[in-house]
């Protein structure tokens, strides 16, 4: 019963726990990057062969990297100085804990398994130029776990990444 008792106790903080996802920066700002204000976002379609893997989630990502671009100064436009690729895999595992403890009480064993699912995100982000000079790049992994604040996690992580490309110079 006490294995149970951690194991819920485990799980229940973890769901609590604001984890902030850690951005690898994969290739520092060039300095062409500086006074480039205008960008225009690269469908991923087309670099993918067939349906994205998660379409939900993709449907997600324009709007919140618009949004990150936009804080930092970035604008879109018809032409565009910057073309921002991104890309977002996600790595789905179950996850299955046993349980067979007898209770403190005659009731006779418990047994119980519970399946759970186990999801980890992938954001890759690249900016280059128009000639696909690559000006700034950064990765960041993040859980998607529980289903239900995916969506909430995934924005997250879009903020932090974002946060780490520069700010447009004037």
């Amino acid at each position: 019963m006490r294995i149970f008792l951690v194991i819920l106790l485990c799980l229940g903080l973890a769901t609590c726990a604001s984890h902030v996802p850690q951005a690898r920066i994969l290739s520092p700002a060039d300095a062409a990057l500086g006074g480039r204000h205008s960008f225009e976002l690269i469908d991923p379609q087309s670099s993918l062969e067939g349906e994205a893997p998660f379409p939900e989630r993709y449907r997600q990502l324009p709007q919140l990297l618009r949004h990150g671009l936009s804080a930092r100064g970035y604008h879109e436009s018809q032409q565009p100085q910057l073309r921002v690729y991104y890309w977002l895999a996600v790595q789905d595992s179950p996850l299955t804990f046993k349980v067979d403890v007898p209770p403190p009480n005659p009731l006779g064993p418990y047994q119980a398994i519970h399946r759970l699912r186990d999801e980890t995100g992938t954001l890759r982000l690249r900016l280059t130029d128009l000639n696909e000079r690559i000006l700034w790049e950064g990765v960041i992994s993040t859980g998607l776990s529980p289903a239900r604040d995916s969506g909430e996690l995934l924005e997250r992580a879009v903020q932090v990444l974002t946060e780490q490309i520069p700010l447009t110079t004037p």
